[in-house]
């Protein structure tokens, strides 16, 4: 049998949507660390989430 050197990753997957009337928001955040705790992993996911507001009066929105 050998020794293998086996370490641990932690891993956080976030997935974030808005739907507004006529627009959707869609943010998708996968982090794999064998450094960082989950708990920082989710920190940064999470920070890495946050978004700009989509505004009203943006003309681009819903062309396709």
């Amino acid at each position: 049998m050998s020794d293998e050197n086996e370490s641990k990753i932690n891993e956080v997957v976030i997935v974030k949507r808005k739907t507004i009337m006529d627009a959707e928001e869609f943010v998708s955040i996968q982090l794999k660390s064998s450094d960082d705790t989950i708990e920082s992993l989710l920190k940064k996911a999470i920070a890495a989430t946050k978004t700009k507001s989509l505004e009203k009066n943006d003309k681009k929105l819903g062309i396709q």
